[in-house]
């Protein structure tokens, strides 16, 4: 069933529709999550993102209540929503956790993957090229989460992607948080490049070695930083 379409005074995306408000706010912020659009510390405002989004207050809080369960977002002492703060213990646990279940996803998706599958994860590599090349970081942090999501995909098993996804959803923002440079894009290309070849050549214990090495060598960055004393959030309404 089609809704009533809902703009936002000046959010530049999509109108959002009656129907899900819920859902689709979910969905808005859970990409920002992954692709890093949210910084460790940040607090989010109920009554900011309604405003933006041109909704209610309602379905905006029932979608960050569903994130603050899922463990992406915390609730301070001063009973504000924040993004949550991963200590580098937390990383490493969550490291350990992705090397597993995304070097599996890696090796299922090698001997699953349809030509539909290799033609959409070959656009992804496109697009994360030029946002690499370009040292543009926004678009390189996006492109590099659909990249990944796009090979997990291929291996056909929901229950795992999903598993993924909600790690990705924790250590977004941590990722995004390191700043990656020219240097760590480049060299994660590298990484990037053998997935593709591996996926392409359905070379499973190749594609599970990229992922793999891809994970852990960006974790060595991502955790340095972590360890560094705090800074100051900026703040954000939306």
């Amino acid at each position: 069933m089609q809704g009533d379409s809902v703009t936002g005074p000046a959010t530049g995306a999509a109108p959002l529709k009656r129907d899900s408000l819920q859902q689709q706010i979910y969905d808005r912020v859970f990409d920002g999550l992954v692709s890093g659009s949210y910084l460790p510390g940040q607090v989010l405002s109920t009554r900011g993102m309604a405003q933006e989004l041109g909704v209610s207050a309602m379905p905006v809080r029932e979608a960050l209540t569903r994130l603050t369960a899922e463990g992406a977002l915390e609730l301070t002492s001063s009973r504000t929503l924040r993004v949550r703060v991963l200590t580098p213990e937390d990383f490493d646990e969550i490291t350990a956790i992705r090397v597993n279940l995304e070097g599996m996803a890696g090796e299922r998706a090698a001997q699953q993957v349809t030509e539909p599958d290799l033609d959409r994860v070959r656009t992804l590599h496109a697009e994360l090229t030029t946002a690499a090349q370009g040292v543009e970081t926004d678009r390189y942090l996006a492109a590099n989460a659909a990249f990944h999501d796009g090979i997990y995909r291929a291996a056909q098993w929901p229950l795992l992607l999903s598993m993924i996804r909600r790690l990705w959803l924790t250590v977004g923002p941590a990722i995004r948080n390191s700043v990656p440079d020219h240097q760590h894009m480049a060299t994660s290309m590298g990484y990037h490049d053998d997935a593709l070849q591996a996926l392409a050549a359905r070379n499973a214990a190749g594609l599970r070695a990229a992922i793999v090495g891809d994970i852990e060598t960006a974790a060595q960055g991502i955790r340095a930083r972590l360890a560094e004393p705090p800074e100051t959030p900026r703040p954000r309404t939306g």
